[in-house]
């Protein structure tokens, strides 16, 4: 009996660590995301081979969910908690991109773009820096603006390409 309750355990275990490992990039979200939709229910009807749900982790924390397409590169929608900001933005922060929908790294944590990074590992099925140099054409405008949230961090992780539509 108590061989039983060892073994479920340690199956419960390496299904915690495994789920831990596997980045933020979910077909069912973690309950630590849920909280950021309504009733923890994501929209419907919204279903398509190309879209991917995010968890935006940074930090290791989860920040607010984006439905993100990988085909055009752009999100859908973002589901995230207001937290009134004090007005000070965080422009500091360099811009980031999510690495499991392009490398499907283990990290779950947005990423800095490195420095001379080869944009054809990431444009497959994000934005890269290079679709807004254009300054003239588009600019950033973000889902979940940064001016939402009052944390510092939660502030930086709205700075990640999958954040941003061309406006």
């Amino acid at each position: 009996m108590e061989s039983s309750s060892l073994w479920t355990q340690g199956i419960l275990l390496v299904t915690i660590a495994t789920t831990v490992v596997l980045g933020s990039v979910e077909k069912e979200l973690s309950p630590e995301c849920r909280v950021f939709l309504y009733m923890g229910t994501p929209p419907v009807g919204l279903e398509n081979h190309s879209l991917q749900t995010i968890c935006q982790r940074y930090n290791s924390k989860p920040r607010y969910v984006t439905l993100y397409d990988t085909d055009n590169r752009v999100p859908i929608y973002s589901a995230y908690t207001f937290k009134r900001s004090d007005g000070e933005k965080r422009v500091d922060v360099p811009w980031m991109y999510e690495p499991q929908l392009s490398s499907g790294s283990a990290t779950g944590d947005m990423q800095a773009f490195p420095r001379g990074y080869m944009h054809s590992n990431f444009e497959d099925a994000q934005a890269v820096l290079e679709d807004y140099t254009n300054a003239v054409s588009y600019e950033r405008g973000h889902l979940n603006p940064d001016e939402h949230q009052g944390d510092p961090d939660d502030k930086a992780s709205t700075y990640t390409l999958t954040n941003v539509v061309p406006q």
